[in-house]
């Protein structure tokens, strides 16, 4: 585990000794004046500056208190009756969730999670029924498994990929699901064993489902997921035909603009490019598809809204590949 004590305090008091020689030794060579004495004031200042240094808690003791406030915090929603101590409660632990995403963003530090218990902690602020708690336990397992085999070792082993695809299908809360998403994205990103654990729990069927939610951020996201997966392995191809998803996404750009069609129809344009199947699939609707896009490139247009030049730029060429 990464922490700090007496052997990194002896390193920083080396550092300072030896910056302090250099600048001696410079003044000598350049015939300045001698530093004047250190002065009794100044050197008590730099005492008290390494004695607070050395005294600090170091990450892993921060994270150990801020994983005990949210076991409390989880066992007293399930024990309290009143509505307002619920949410003070609450409040506790989505703070101390944060701040431990905040420490997790190094790598070594999302490591020590493994050692420290920290991952059935914050399985168990996932599971309740508070928002905040679970959109905040979403985002610090998606931090701890970004770029990250061993957490994402860690996290398929412990079955929790299962846990987060629940969440992301059947939560009323759209941010809930947009951070089950991230999560997942991040778990099942260029790791084999996560992709396939994926397969598996039928998330390809799932992702259908949020293409069809009407949620733009889980919109955006999915598309964003299935491109990622298409990219990394285009036999997932495979999978994004036999599911539906590509007939989702078809059916999105084919029907009412009711959500922005960017990302869409740039996964559309991946798929397209990467899995031969997908773009069978694509070309056997391009009568129907070619119209339907053109007339959301008028529209967009209409607006005279610079925010949808992306999406109209995105739609112009799908369209060219379909042609």
């Amino acid at each position: 585990m990464a922490s700090a004590g007496s052997g990194d305090m002896s390193r920083l008091q080396g550092v300072l000794k030896w910056s302090v020689e250099q600048q001696q030794q410079e003044r000598e060579q350049n015939g300045s004046e001698p530093a004047e004495e250190m002065s009794a004031e100044r050197r008590e200042f730099l005492q008290a500056a390494l004695a607070d240094l050395q005294s600090a808690p170091s990450d892993v003791d921060v994270m150990k208190a801020n994983l005990e406030s949210v076991y409390k915090v989880v066992k007293s929603v399930g024990e309290s009756s009143s509505s307002e101590d619920v949410e003070s409660i609450v409040e506790q632990g989505a703070d101390a969730l944060e701040q431990l995403t905040d420490f997790c963003e190094g790598i070594d530090n999302a490591n020590d999670m493994i050692p420290l218990g920290g991952f059935p902690v914050v399985e168990s602020a996932l599971l309740t029924n508070k928002s905040s708690l679970q959109c905040n336990a979403l985002q610090l397992f998606g931090t701890l498994c970004q770029n990250n085999p061993r957490c994402q070792q860690y996290t398929i082993s412990s079955n929790l990929l299962p846990k987060f695809l629940h969440v992301l299908d059947s939560s009323e809360h759209a941010g809930v699901r947009t951070k089950a998403l991230f999560a997942t994205s991040c778990l099942v990103k260029d790791f084999d064993p996560a992709q396939a654990a994926f397969a598996e729990a039928r998330g390809y069927e799932i992702l259908r489902r949020c293409l069809s939610s009407g949620l733009e951020k889980v919109t955006i996201k999915a598309s964003f997921l299935v491109a990622n997966l298409v990219t990394h392995s285009p036999a997932n191809g495979d999978l994004v035909l036999s599911s539906g998803v590509l007939r989702q996404l078809l059916d999105l750009l084919s029907s009412e603009r009711s959500v922005s069609l960017e990302h869409v129809a740039r996964t559309v344009c991946c798929l397209m490019e990467q899995h031969e199947g997908c773009q069978m699939e694509c070309q056997q609707r391009s009568g129907v598809l070619i119209p339907a896009i053109r007339q959301h490139v008028s529209a967009l247009k209409s607006t005279g809204d610079d925010a949808v030049q992306d999406e109209i730029e995105h739609l112009q060429n799908l369209v060219t590949r379909l042609s």
